[in-house]
Protein backbone atom coordinates (compact mmCIF):
# COMPACT_ATOMS: atom_id res chain seq x y z
CA UNK A 1 0.00 0.00 0.00
CA UNK A 2 1.04 3.62 -0.72
CA UNK A 3 2.18 5.48 1.95
CA UNK A 4 0.00 8.81 2.73
CA UNK A 5 2.20 11.95 1.85
CA UNK A 6 3.55 13.51 5.20
CA UNK A 7 2.02 17.05 6.05
CA UNK A 8 4.07 20.25 6.85
CA UNK A 9 3.62 23.46 7.92
CA UNK A 10 3.59 26.05 5.15
CA UNK A 11 6.90 27.83 5.06
CA UNK A 12 6.96 31.39 4.14
CA UNK A 13 3.90 32.51 4.47
CA UNK A 14 3.49 36.28 6.55
CA UNK A 15 0.49 36.00 8.10
CA UNK A 16 -0.01 34.15 11.37
CA UNK A 17 -1.93 31.15 11.72
CA UNK A 18 -4.34 32.68 14.39
CA UNK A 19 -4.82 35.23 11.65
CA UNK A 20 -5.79 32.79 9.24
CA UNK A 21 -8.34 30.79 11.50
CA UNK A 22 -9.57 34.11 13.00
CA UNK A 23 -11.04 34.42 8.81
CA UNK A 24 -12.20 31.12 9.34
CA UNK A 25 -9.98 29.66 6.69
CA UNK A 26 -7.69 27.07 6.37
CA UNK A 27 -4.28 27.07 6.60
CA UNK A 28 -3.35 26.57 3.08
CA UNK A 29 -0.76 23.60 2.48
CA UNK A 30 2.19 24.10 0.66
CA UNK A 31 2.54 22.45 -3.05
CA UNK A 32 6.48 21.96 -2.51
CA UNK A 33 8.36 20.16 -0.67
CA UNK A 34 11.07 21.59 1.83
CA UNK A 35 14.82 20.55 1.38
CA UNK A 36 16.43 22.36 4.21
CA UNK A 37 17.68 19.02 5.17
CA UNK A 38 20.16 19.39 2.14
CA UNK A 39 22.05 22.04 3.73
CA UNK A 40 23.95 20.18 6.07
CA UNK A 41 25.64 17.40 3.66
CA UNK A 42 26.56 20.25 0.69
CA UNK A 43 28.03 22.43 3.77
CA UNK A 44 29.74 19.87 5.07
CA UNK A 45 31.43 19.00 1.81
CA UNK A 46 32.48 22.48 0.61
CA UNK A 47 34.01 22.55 4.01
CA UNK A 48 35.82 19.92 3.28
CA UNK A 49 36.93 20.88 0.20
CA UNK A 50 38.38 24.57 1.80
CA UNK A 51 40.37 22.29 4.03
CA UNK A 52 41.46 20.24 1.06
CA UNK A 53 42.26 23.78 -0.77
CA UNK A 54 43.92 24.60 2.25
CA UNK A 55 46.37 21.39 2.70
CA UNK A 56 47.41 22.23 -0.73
CA UNK A 57 48.38 25.67 -0.15
CA UNK A 58 50.09 24.84 3.01
CA UNK A 59 52.43 21.40 1.01
CA UNK A 60 52.87 24.17 -1.54
CA UNK A 61 54.10 26.95 0.09
CA UNK A 62 56.57 24.81 2.56
CA UNK A 63 57.58 22.78 -1.12
CA UNK A 64 58.83 26.10 -2.34
CA UNK A 65 60.59 27.19 0.69
CA UNK A 66 62.39 23.76 1.76
CA UNK A 67 63.03 22.98 -1.86
CA UNK A 68 62.72 25.35 -4.81
CA UNK A 69 62.37 24.82 -8.52
CA UNK A 70 63.82 25.84 -11.49
CA UNK A 71 61.08 24.84 -13.78
CA UNK A 72 57.73 25.49 -11.06
CA UNK A 73 56.66 29.12 -10.49
CA UNK A 74 56.46 30.26 -6.88
CA UNK A 75 53.80 31.96 -5.41
CA UNK A 76 49.79 31.45 -5.47
CA UNK A 77 49.87 29.47 -1.91
CA UNK A 78 48.57 32.50 0.21
CA UNK A 79 45.47 32.82 -2.63
CA UNK A 80 45.08 29.78 -2.35
CA UNK A 81 44.43 30.21 1.40
CA UNK A 82 41.97 32.76 0.76
CA UNK A 83 40.32 30.58 -1.55
CA UNK A 84 40.12 27.83 1.33
CA UNK A 85 38.73 30.59 4.17
CA UNK A 86 35.72 31.69 1.08
CA UNK A 87 34.82 28.09 0.92
CA UNK A 88 34.87 27.06 3.95
CA UNK A 89 32.75 29.89 5.25
CA UNK A 90 30.28 29.61 2.70
CA UNK A 91 30.20 25.73 3.39
CA UNK A 92 29.53 26.75 7.45
CA UNK A 93 26.74 28.86 6.10
CA UNK A 94 25.27 26.24 3.95
CA UNK A 95 25.44 23.60 7.25
CA UNK A 96 23.44 26.24 9.36
CA UNK A 97 20.63 26.92 6.80
CA UNK A 98 19.79 23.55 7.91
CA UNK A 99 18.47 24.60 11.08
CA UNK A 100 18.60 21.97 14.19
CA UNK A 101 16.02 20.77 13.19
CA UNK A 102 16.50 19.41 9.70
CA UNK A 103 20.10 18.30 11.08
CA UNK A 104 19.04 15.89 13.20
CA UNK A 105 16.64 14.29 10.00
CA UNK A 106 17.31 11.18 8.36
CA UNK A 107 17.00 12.66 4.39
CA UNK A 108 14.79 11.15 2.23
CA UNK A 109 15.78 9.22 -1.53
CA UNK A 110 14.35 13.14 -3.00
CA UNK A 111 16.79 15.00 -0.75
CA UNK A 112 19.25 12.76 -1.36
CA UNK A 113 19.26 13.33 -4.97
CA UNK A 114 19.24 17.15 -4.40
CA UNK A 115 22.38 17.06 -2.37
CA UNK A 116 24.34 14.91 -4.56
CA UNK A 117 23.63 17.56 -7.22
CA UNK A 118 23.99 20.08 -5.03
CA UNK A 119 28.00 18.93 -3.30
CA UNK A 120 29.31 18.87 -6.93
CA UNK A 121 27.92 22.20 -8.03
CA UNK A 122 29.34 23.65 -4.71
CA UNK A 123 32.18 21.83 -4.95
CA UNK A 124 32.81 22.57 -8.59
CA UNK A 125 32.23 26.90 -7.93
CA UNK A 126 34.73 26.32 -4.23
CA UNK A 127 37.20 24.60 -6.42
CA UNK A 128 37.61 27.15 -8.81
CA UNK A 129 38.23 29.87 -6.40
CA UNK A 130 42.01 29.15 -6.26
CA UNK A 131 42.43 29.44 -10.01
CA UNK A 132 40.75 32.84 -9.77
CA UNK A 133 42.63 34.45 -7.25
CA UNK A 134 45.91 32.15 -7.60
CA UNK A 135 45.78 31.94 -11.47
CA UNK A 136 43.72 35.13 -12.78
CA UNK A 137 41.37 32.39 -14.13
CA UNK A 138 38.18 34.32 -16.21
CA UNK A 139 35.20 31.99 -13.91
CA UNK A 140 34.12 30.58 -16.84
CA UNK A 141 37.75 29.08 -17.19
CA UNK A 142 38.30 28.61 -13.35
CA UNK A 143 34.97 26.73 -12.64
CA UNK A 144 35.65 24.48 -16.39
CA UNK A 145 38.73 23.35 -15.19
CA UNK A 146 37.58 22.78 -11.37
CA UNK A 147 34.74 20.73 -12.51
CA UNK A 148 36.89 19.07 -15.30
CA UNK A 149 38.99 17.82 -12.25
CA UNK A 150 36.68 16.97 -10.01
CA UNK A 151 34.74 14.89 -12.46
CA UNK A 152 37.94 13.51 -13.81
CA UNK A 153 37.22 14.27 -16.76
CA UNK A 154 41.10 15.91 -17.51
CA UNK A 155 40.13 18.65 -20.29
CA UNK A 156 41.59 21.63 -19.46
CA UNK A 157 42.11 25.51 -20.59
CA UNK A 158 45.30 26.02 -19.61
CA UNK A 159 47.68 26.35 -22.27
CA UNK A 160 50.82 27.11 -20.59
CA UNK A 161 50.45 24.64 -17.16
CA UNK A 162 54.47 25.01 -16.67
CA UNK A 163 55.13 28.71 -16.33
CA UNK A 164 51.82 29.78 -14.82
CA UNK A 165 50.69 27.10 -11.91
CA UNK A 166 53.12 27.17 -8.65
CA UNK A 167 53.39 24.00 -6.59
CA UNK A 168 50.21 24.82 -4.90
CA UNK A 169 48.01 25.13 -7.37
CA UNK A 170 49.32 22.00 -9.29
CA UNK A 171 48.89 20.52 -5.78
CA UNK A 172 45.08 21.37 -5.35
CA UNK A 173 44.60 20.52 -9.30
CA UNK A 174 45.44 17.00 -8.83
CA UNK A 175 44.25 16.83 -5.31
CA UNK A 176 40.83 17.76 -7.16
CA UNK A 177 41.01 14.74 -9.13
CA UNK A 178 41.83 12.26 -6.16
CA UNK A 179 38.99 13.28 -4.50
CA UNK A 180 36.81 13.19 -7.26
CA UNK A 181 37.82 9.71 -8.44
CA UNK A 182 36.61 7.34 -5.67
CA UNK A 183 33.89 9.98 -5.19
CA UNK A 184 33.33 13.06 -2.96
CA UNK A 185 30.12 12.13 -1.94
CA UNK A 186 31.58 8.62 -0.94
CA UNK A 187 34.13 9.96 1.10
CA UNK A 188 31.97 12.38 3.17
CA UNK A 189 29.45 9.30 3.80
CA UNK A 190 32.70 7.33 5.13
CA UNK A 191 33.75 11.21 6.97
CA UNK A 192 30.23 11.20 8.73
CA UNK A 193 28.19 8.30 9.48
CA UNK A 194 25.51 10.03 11.59
CA UNK A 195 23.48 10.50 8.73
CA UNK A 196 21.91 7.37 9.45
CA UNK A 197 21.73 4.09 7.41
CA UNK A 198 19.04 5.32 4.66
CA UNK A 199 20.31 8.96 3.96
CA UNK A 200 23.75 7.13 3.96
CA UNK A 201 22.68 4.86 1.35
CA UNK A 202 20.48 6.90 -0.71
CA UNK A 203 23.40 9.90 -0.94
CA UNK A 204 25.90 6.40 -1.88
CA UNK A 205 23.33 5.13 -4.59
CA UNK A 206 23.00 8.51 -6.27
CA UNK A 207 26.83 9.20 -6.18
CA UNK A 208 28.24 5.95 -6.83
CA UNK A 209 24.99 3.77 -8.77
CA UNK A 210 27.92 1.47 -10.49
CA UNK A 211 29.82 0.68 -7.53
CA UNK A 212 27.22 -1.83 -5.64
CA UNK A 213 29.42 -5.01 -6.24
CA UNK A 214 29.00 -8.19 -4.62
CA UNK A 215 30.78 -8.93 -1.62
CA UNK A 216 30.51 -5.30 0.16
CA UNK A 217 29.46 -5.33 3.76
CA UNK A 218 25.95 -4.14 4.19
CA UNK A 219 26.83 -1.05 6.42
CA UNK A 220 27.64 1.81 3.80
CA UNK A 221 30.32 3.71 5.74
CA UNK A 222 32.40 0.77 6.28
CA UNK A 223 31.85 0.15 2.49
CA UNK A 224 33.31 3.55 1.55
CA UNK A 225 36.16 3.50 4.14
CA UNK A 226 37.21 0.08 3.04
CA UNK A 227 37.08 1.72 -0.68
CA UNK A 228 39.09 5.06 0.17
CA UNK A 229 41.84 2.77 1.56
CA UNK A 230 42.28 0.85 -1.65
CA UNK A 231 42.60 3.60 -3.34
CA UNK A 232 45.09 5.27 -0.60
CA UNK A 233 47.21 2.53 -0.80
CA UNK A 234 47.19 2.43 -4.73
CA UNK A 235 48.18 5.87 -4.85
CA UNK A 236 51.24 5.56 -2.29
CA UNK A 237 52.49 2.86 -4.23
CA UNK A 238 52.72 4.29 -7.55
CA UNK A 239 53.90 7.83 -6.10
CA UNK A 240 57.05 5.59 -4.27
CA UNK A 241 57.54 3.60 -7.77
CA UNK A 242 57.31 6.94 -9.44
CA UNK A 243 60.18 8.97 -7.25
CA UNK A 244 62.30 5.49 -7.38
CA UNK A 245 62.59 5.38 -11.07
CA UNK A 246 63.51 9.74 -11.04
CA UNK A 247 60.58 11.44 -11.03
CA UNK A 248 60.63 14.61 -8.61
CA UNK A 249 58.76 13.78 -5.46
CA UNK A 250 56.46 16.46 -5.84
CA UNK A 251 55.60 15.93 -9.49
CA UNK A 252 55.11 11.66 -9.01
CA UNK A 253 52.92 12.36 -5.84
CA UNK A 254 50.48 14.19 -8.81
CA UNK A 255 50.72 12.24 -11.17
CA UNK A 256 49.95 8.94 -8.40
CA UNK A 257 46.64 11.23 -7.23
CA UNK A 258 46.06 11.99 -11.19
CA UNK A 259 46.80 8.40 -12.50
CA UNK A 260 44.74 6.34 -9.69
CA UNK A 261 41.52 8.70 -9.96
CA UNK A 262 41.99 8.18 -13.51
CA UNK A 263 41.62 12.20 -14.36
CA UNK A 264 44.86 12.81 -16.68
CA UNK A 265 46.06 16.63 -15.08
CA UNK A 266 49.85 16.71 -15.50
CA UNK A 267 51.74 19.12 -14.45
CA UNK A 268 54.15 19.59 -17.73
CA UNK A 269 52.37 21.15 -20.93
CA UNK A 270 53.40 17.80 -22.63
CA UNK A 271 51.53 15.07 -20.24
CA UNK A 272 53.17 12.33 -19.33
CA UNK A 273 55.02 12.19 -22.73
CA UNK A 274 56.87 15.47 -21.41
CA UNK A 275 59.28 13.77 -19.55
CA UNK A 276 60.55 11.57 -22.15
CA UNK A 277 61.17 8.28 -19.97
CA UNK A 278 59.66 4.79 -21.29
CA UNK A 279 60.15 3.85 -17.41
CA UNK A 280 57.44 6.29 -16.28
CA UNK A 281 54.93 5.50 -19.24
CA UNK A 282 55.02 1.90 -18.42
CA UNK A 283 54.30 2.00 -14.70
CA UNK A 284 51.74 4.77 -15.08
CA UNK A 285 50.12 2.34 -17.72
CA UNK A 286 49.98 -0.38 -15.78
CA UNK A 287 48.52 1.72 -12.97
CA UNK A 288 45.81 3.24 -15.22
CA UNK A 289 44.61 -0.56 -16.14
CA UNK A 290 44.61 -1.35 -12.66
CA UNK A 291 42.61 1.52 -11.18
CA UNK A 292 40.20 0.71 -14.52
CA UNK A 293 39.04 -2.59 -12.42
CA UNK A 294 36.21 -2.83 -10.44
CA UNK A 295 37.11 -2.10 -7.20
CA UNK A 296 34.64 -4.60 -5.86
CA UNK A 297 37.11 -7.29 -6.96
CA UNK A 298 39.66 -5.77 -4.97
CA UNK A 299 37.59 -5.89 -1.83
CA UNK A 300 37.09 -9.84 -2.56
CA UNK A 301 40.59 -10.21 -2.70
CA UNK A 302 40.55 -9.10 0.61
CA UNK A 303 38.57 -10.92 2.12
CA UNK A 304 40.58 -13.90 0.76
CA UNK A 305 38.19 -15.11 -2.20
CA UNK A 306 40.48 -17.58 -4.46
CA UNK A 307 41.83 -15.96 -7.70
CA UNK A 308 39.78 -18.55 -9.85
CA UNK A 309 36.53 -16.23 -8.07
CA UNK A 310 37.88 -13.24 -9.04
CA UNK A 311 38.29 -14.30 -12.92
CA UNK A 312 34.63 -15.78 -12.83
CA UNK A 313 33.32 -11.90 -13.14
CA UNK A 314 32.01 -11.39 -16.27
CA UNK A 315 32.78 -7.91 -16.86
CA UNK A 316 36.44 -8.39 -15.55
CA UNK A 317 37.25 -11.20 -18.45
CA UNK A 318 35.30 -9.29 -20.62
CA UNK A 319 37.83 -6.57 -19.94
CA UNK A 320 40.88 -8.20 -20.04
CA UNK A 321 39.68 -9.26 -23.43
CA UNK A 322 39.62 -5.70 -24.77
CA UNK A 323 42.50 -4.47 -23.48
CA UNK A 324 44.55 -7.54 -24.60
CA UNK A 325 43.06 -7.29 -28.53
CA UNK A 326 43.12 -3.35 -28.34
CA UNK A 327 46.78 -3.51 -27.34
CA UNK A 328 47.89 -6.22 -30.06
CA UNK A 329 45.69 -3.93 -33.05
CA UNK A 330 47.07 -0.69 -32.05
CA UNK A 331 50.60 -2.63 -31.78
CA UNK A 332 50.63 -4.02 -35.00
CA UNK A 333 48.70 -1.37 -36.89
CA UNK A 334 51.10 1.40 -35.42
CA UNK A 335 54.64 -0.48 -36.41
CA UNK A 336 54.13 2.08 -39.84
CA UNK A 337 54.96 4.60 -36.76
CA UNK A 338 56.97 3.23 -33.87
CA UNK A 339 59.30 0.57 -36.27
CA UNK A 340 60.66 -0.83 -32.81
CA UNK A 341 58.26 -3.44 -31.90
CA UNK A 342 58.76 -2.99 -27.97
CA UNK A 343 58.19 0.92 -28.60
CA UNK A 344 54.98 0.38 -30.30
CA UNK A 345 53.98 -2.11 -27.78
CA UNK A 346 54.56 0.68 -25.12
CA UNK A 347 52.79 3.17 -26.77
CA UNK A 348 49.98 0.88 -27.67
CA UNK A 349 49.73 -0.03 -23.93
CA UNK A 350 49.66 3.42 -22.70
CA UNK A 351 47.07 4.66 -25.56
CA UNK A 352 44.65 1.43 -24.31
CA UNK A 353 45.13 2.54 -20.96
CA UNK A 354 44.96 5.61 -21.18
CA UNK A 355 41.69 5.80 -23.14
CA UNK A 356 39.78 2.57 -21.82
CA UNK A 357 40.23 3.92 -18.29
CA UNK A 358 39.26 7.88 -19.11
CA UNK A 359 42.19 9.60 -17.92
CA UNK A 360 43.25 11.23 -20.94
CA UNK A 361 47.47 11.28 -20.66
CA UNK A 362 49.10 11.86 -23.69
CA UNK A 363 52.83 10.32 -25.10
CA UNK A 364 51.57 9.66 -28.84
CA UNK A 365 50.16 12.05 -31.45
CA UNK A 366 46.53 9.80 -31.61
CA UNK A 367 45.41 11.74 -34.52
CA UNK A 368 48.79 10.74 -36.32
CA UNK A 369 47.35 7.25 -36.81
CA UNK A 370 46.04 5.20 -39.68
CA UNK A 371 42.29 5.15 -39.71
CA UNK A 372 41.93 1.65 -38.58
CA UNK A 373 43.81 2.52 -34.88
CA UNK A 374 42.03 5.55 -34.68
CA UNK A 375 39.06 4.10 -34.54
CA UNK A 376 40.07 1.48 -32.06
CA UNK A 377 40.72 4.45 -29.93
CA UNK A 378 37.12 5.53 -30.60
CA UNK A 379 35.63 3.21 -29.73
CA UNK A 380 37.46 2.34 -26.47
CA UNK A 381 36.20 6.18 -25.57
CA UNK A 382 32.53 4.62 -25.64
CA UNK A 383 33.30 1.95 -23.55
CA UNK A 384 35.63 2.83 -21.03
CA UNK A 385 36.27 0.99 -17.83
CA UNK A 386 34.50 -1.42 -15.52
CA UNK A 387 31.62 -0.64 -13.32
CA UNK A 388 32.45 0.53 -9.64
CA UNK A 389 36.22 1.71 -10.88
CA UNK A 390 37.10 5.43 -11.50
CA UNK A 391 36.99 5.29 -15.20
CA UNK A 392 34.26 6.90 -17.27
CA UNK A 393 32.56 5.98 -20.19
CA UNK A 394 29.35 3.64 -21.10
CA UNK A 395 31.22 1.10 -18.95
CA UNK A 396 32.08 -2.33 -19.41
CA UNK A 397 29.17 -4.03 -17.68
CA UNK A 398 26.50 -1.93 -19.46
CA UNK A 399 28.08 -2.64 -22.93
CA UNK A 400 28.08 -6.60 -22.02
CA UNK A 401 24.63 -6.53 -20.98
CA UNK A 402 23.33 -4.45 -24.36
CA UNK A 403 24.98 -7.26 -26.22
CA UNK A 404 23.28 -10.12 -24.65
CA UNK A 405 20.03 -8.26 -24.72
CA UNK A 406 20.72 -7.31 -28.22
CA UNK A 407 21.38 -11.31 -29.00
CA UNK A 408 18.43 -12.29 -27.13
CA UNK A 409 15.81 -10.49 -28.70
CA UNK A 410 17.30 -11.49 -32.57
CA UNK A 411 16.82 -15.05 -31.13
CA UNK A 412 13.28 -14.38 -30.05
CA UNK A 413 12.23 -13.33 -33.71
CA UNK A 414 13.02 -16.92 -34.51
CA UNK A 415 12.46 -18.84 -31.31
CA UNK A 416 9.00 -17.04 -29.92
CA UNK A 417 8.11 -19.62 -27.42
CA UNK A 418 11.17 -19.76 -25.80
CA UNK A 419 12.47 -17.30 -22.80
CA UNK A 420 15.20 -15.96 -23.55
CA UNK A 421 17.12 -14.76 -20.84
CA UNK A 422 19.71 -12.56 -20.15
CA UNK A 423 22.43 -13.79 -17.66
CA UNK A 424 25.44 -12.11 -16.15
CA UNK A 425 27.85 -15.07 -15.16
CA UNK A 426 25.14 -17.41 -13.36
CA UNK A 427 22.46 -14.39 -11.94
CA UNK A 428 19.61 -13.97 -14.60
CA UNK A 429 19.38 -9.80 -15.28
CA UNK A 430 15.87 -8.43 -13.89
CA UNK A 431 13.74 -6.80 -16.01
CA UNK A 432 14.09 -3.24 -14.50
CA UNK A 433 17.94 -3.66 -14.99
CA UNK A 434 17.57 -4.58 -18.77
CA UNK A 435 15.25 -1.26 -18.81
CA UNK A 436 18.13 0.62 -16.73
CA UNK A 437 20.76 0.10 -19.25
CA UNK A 438 18.97 0.66 -22.28
CA UNK A 439 17.77 3.75 -20.88
CA UNK A 440 21.29 4.93 -20.09
CA UNK A 441 22.36 3.97 -23.60
CA UNK A 442 19.49 5.97 -25.32
CA UNK A 443 19.88 9.02 -22.67
CA UNK A 444 23.76 8.72 -23.22
CA UNK A 445 23.01 8.45 -27.01
CA UNK A 446 20.85 11.87 -27.27
CA UNK A 447 22.29 13.80 -24.92
CA UNK A 448 25.68 12.88 -27.11
CA UNK A 449 23.16 14.32 -30.37
CA UNK A 450 22.01 17.13 -28.71
CA UNK A 451 25.41 18.08 -27.45
CA UNK A 452 26.66 17.84 -30.86
CA UNK A 453 24.06 20.05 -32.20
CA UNK A 454 24.02 22.93 -29.51
CA UNK A 455 28.11 23.74 -29.85
CA UNK A 456 28.44 23.29 -33.24
CA UNK A 457 25.72 26.47 -33.23
CA UNK A 458 27.28 27.98 -30.44
CA UNK A 459 30.83 28.30 -32.01
CA UNK A 460 30.58 27.09 -35.24
CA UNK A 461 32.50 24.47 -35.11
CA UNK A 462 32.51 21.49 -37.37
CA UNK A 463 30.89 18.58 -36.84
CA UNK A 464 33.31 15.97 -35.52
CA UNK A 465 35.44 18.77 -33.39
CA UNK A 466 31.99 19.08 -31.63
CA UNK A 467 31.88 15.69 -31.51
CA UNK A 468 34.92 14.96 -30.42
CA UNK A 469 34.32 17.57 -27.14
CA UNK A 470 31.49 16.24 -26.51
CA UNK A 471 32.39 12.55 -26.25
CA UNK A 472 35.07 13.42 -24.00
CA UNK A 473 32.78 15.40 -21.78
CA UNK A 474 30.00 13.12 -20.95
CA UNK A 475 32.38 9.88 -21.18
CA UNK A 476 34.68 11.80 -18.48
CA UNK A 477 37.53 11.07 -21.07
CA UNK A 478 40.17 13.77 -21.09
CA UNK A 479 41.69 15.94 -24.31
CA UNK A 480 38.73 16.08 -27.40
CA UNK A 481 39.73 14.25 -30.79
CA UNK A 482 39.12 16.05 -34.03
CA UNK A 483 39.77 19.53 -32.77
CA UNK A 484 42.68 20.33 -35.48
CA UNK A 485 39.92 20.37 -37.90
CA UNK A 486 38.83 23.39 -36.18
CA UNK A 487 42.01 25.11 -36.35
CA UNK A 488 42.71 24.79 -32.62
CA UNK A 489 45.82 24.61 -31.35
CA UNK A 490 46.27 21.29 -29.08
CA UNK A 491 43.35 19.35 -27.81
CA UNK A 492 42.83 21.28 -24.89
CA UNK A 493 39.37 23.71 -24.56
CA UNK A 494 40.80 27.13 -24.48
CA UNK A 495 39.46 28.21 -27.63
CA UNK A 496 35.75 27.46 -26.94
CA UNK A 497 33.40 30.36 -26.03
CA UNK A 498 32.17 30.64 -22.73
CA UNK A 499 28.83 29.50 -23.39
CA UNK A 500 30.27 26.46 -24.70
CA UNK A 501 32.29 25.93 -21.94
CA UNK A 502 29.49 26.39 -19.43
CA UNK A 503 27.44 23.51 -21.51
CA UNK A 504 30.49 21.18 -21.52
CA UNK A 505 30.54 21.86 -17.16
CA UNK A 506 26.94 20.69 -17.28
CA UNK A 507 28.02 17.38 -19.99
CA UNK A 508 30.58 16.46 -17.83
CA UNK A 509 28.71 16.84 -14.40
CA UNK A 510 25.92 14.30 -16.15
CA UNK A 511 28.18 11.86 -17.55
CA UNK A 512 30.19 11.46 -13.70
CA UNK A 513 26.63 11.32 -12.19
CA UNK A 514 25.33 8.88 -15.25
CA UNK A 515 22.74 11.46 -16.34
CA UNK A 516 19.71 10.10 -13.94
CA UNK A 517 20.37 12.32 -10.61
CA UNK A 518 20.77 15.49 -12.78
CA UNK A 519 17.28 14.50 -15.03
CA UNK A 520 15.35 13.57 -11.91
CA UNK A 521 15.83 17.23 -10.82
CA UNK A 522 14.25 18.41 -14.21
CA UNK A 523 10.82 16.03 -13.09
CA UNK A 524 8.30 18.81 -11.79
CA UNK A 525 6.59 15.70 -9.50
CA UNK A 526 10.76 15.76 -7.90
CA UNK A 527 9.49 19.10 -6.40
CA UNK A 528 6.21 18.76 -5.73
CA UNK A 529 4.69 17.46 -2.03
Amino acid sequence: MRASPRREPVEGSSLPVSFLRSLGTRRPRGRWRSFRAVGRPVGAVMVGVGVAIALSACVGMIWDAVDPSPTIPEGGGLACLVAAVVSIGAGVLFYLSAGKTEQNKNLSRREALLSVALIWLGAGACGALPFIFGAGMSPVDALFESVSGLTTTGATVITDIETRLSRSLLLWRSMAQWLGGMGIVVLFVAVFPSLGGAGAKHLYKGEAPGAQAEGFRPRIAETSITLWKLYAVFTIVEAIILAFLGMDVFEAICHALTTLSTGGFSTRDGSVGGFGVPAYEWVIAIFMLLASVNYGLYYLMLRGRPLRQIFRDVEFRAYLLIVAISTLLLTTLNLSIHEDPVDSLRYALFMVGTTISSTGYGTDDYTAYPVTSFTIVLILMFIGGCSGSTAGGIKIERVTILGKQTIAQVRRTFEPAVVQVVRMGRSALSRDVLADVAAFFVIYMLCLGLGVFVVAALDGVPVPTAFGAMLTSLSNMGPGPFHNLAGFAGDNFAEYSGASKIFFVVAMLLGRLEFFTLFALLMPGFWRR
